[in-house]
């Protein structure tokens, strides 16, 4: 027989601790339900403790956590399990100590009355509200298990997106870096070395190696002035974009960049289309949803369009017009919308719509690499191009002049 320490609460929400007796975690739990106890946290006696170390957390929930946890409850829910066992199981499985303590205080939310929509609602930097108005659908429908199965697909592919777009910047990033990093070492090694050969030259230097020699001596002579520099411009763009004129200028010079505007505005659409053909689909009301919709977008150009047409679809109008009537929505959403509109059947629309625009973006996120990799090739090869050449200019002068 092991000896377990566990944590529970009586049937009035009181919190119990104790410990008891039990071959296994399993006969330990069906033994503290025997007693109308609602586990909390189980684990075996003795040792040195841990959990108190584990409560330390760096960094958010991972989102495979979340997709985790909303795989397995949706088959715990359609298996016919109660939301507050459910909840014990995936309290003892949860692997973050973060999402572990909210799973624990949504728990106790449940037991004292609240929904679970309402129960996450409390928690925050957990789930969007997107997630929360499906989960509350879900409840309200009585459909719980479909839309907890549909919030996994989303969580995994706004996850495989993401993984997508790092792992196609990691190479031109790693090209970046080591341009700056050949510049530098050339500015404050080689430079310094070829005008010490340079000084006693005799006759005047070319331009491009004057010019050269004296940007080596503000780099080793003020590169404090150049950190300061790089501070304040990053500092006053954070600044600057977090104003509303700023966040609004920028995602509409984003929108306007060569190729980078064309992806931005594909994973636009993309979400836009996915996420509101999942609430409309979820029983969400469609005022609601294009909220919703809207609030999840991350550039402003898109998500303005979308606050218009929630006030036109408020006072008895279509959708497809205002959508129709913006310059970043394509012809072909609208068209499409309408013809959800007509036939009644939006949802689904909008949810081959969003199919199409995942391939599109899947498509032009593999070639952003293959895009941004010759542009920084040039580069490269134009500043070393340059600095050879600023090198190596009094060499043939000398020549000529020795000839």
């Amino acid at each position: 027989m092991a000896k377990f320490k566990y944590s529970a609460r009586d049937q009035q929400g009181k919190v119990v601790d104790g410990n008891l007796e039990a071959k296994n975690i399993a006969s330990a739990t069906d033994a503290l339900h025997d007693q109308g106890l609602i586990v909390v946290s189980l684990k075996e006696a003795g040792g040195i403790d841990f959990e108190k170390l584990s409560e330390i957390n760096v960094g958010g929930i991972p989102m495979k956590e979340k997709v985790i946890f909303m795989r397995q409850m949706a088959t715990m829910v359609g298996a016919g399990l109660p939301l507050t066992r459910s909840l014990e199981i995936m309290i003892q499985q949860a692997s973050n100590p973060k999402f572990k303590k909210i799973l624990q205080n949504v728990l106790a939310s449940i037991q004292s009355g609240k929904t679970l929509a309402d129960s996450f609602r409390v928690e925050e930097d957990v789930f969007d509200q997107v997630t929360i108005n499906l989960i509350e659908a879900g409840e309200e429908s009585g459909n719980l298990e479909n839309i907890l199965e549909k919030i996994a697909v989303e969580l995994e592919e706004k996850n495989a997106l993401t993984r997508k777009i790092k792992s196609a910047m990691i190479y031109p990033a790693i090209i970046l870096i080591v341009i700056v990093a050949v510049i530098v070492l050339m500015m404050l090694v080689l430079v310094p070395s070829m005008a010490d050969m340079y000084k006693d030259f005799g006759s005047e230097l070319p331009f491009a190696t004057r010019f050269l020699m004296s940007m080596s001596d503000f780099f080793i002579n003020y590169w404090w002035v150049i950190l300061s520099v790089i501070l304040v411009l990053v500092v006053g763009f954070k600044y600057y974009k977090d104003t509303p004129k700023g966040k609004r200028n920028i995602d509409k010079l984003l929108l306007k960049v060569p190729s980078l505007g064309t992806i931005l505005s594909k994973i636009q659409l993309s979400q836009f289309t996915r996420i509101l053909s999942l609430l409309l689909g979820s029983g969400v009301p469609i005022i609601k949803a294009i909220d919703l919709t809207a609030s999840s977008l991350g550039n402003l150009m898109f998500r303005e369009t979308l606050e218009e047409a929630k006030n036109e679809v408020e006072k008895g109008g279509p959708l497809a017009i205002p959508i129709a009537r913006s310059e970043y929505y394509p012809l072909l959403v609208s068209s499409m919308i309408a013809v959800g509109e007509e036939t009644g059947e939006i949802d689904s629309v909008l949810a081959k719509v969003a199919e199409y625009y995942k391939e599109e973006v899947d498509t032009a996120t593999s070639n952003l690499s293959s895009l941004l990799e010759p542009i920084f090739l040039v580069i490269m090869g134009l500043a070393i191009g340059f600095i050879a050449v600023a090198v190596y200019m009094p060499m043939f002068q000398l020549a000529t002049v020795v000839g």
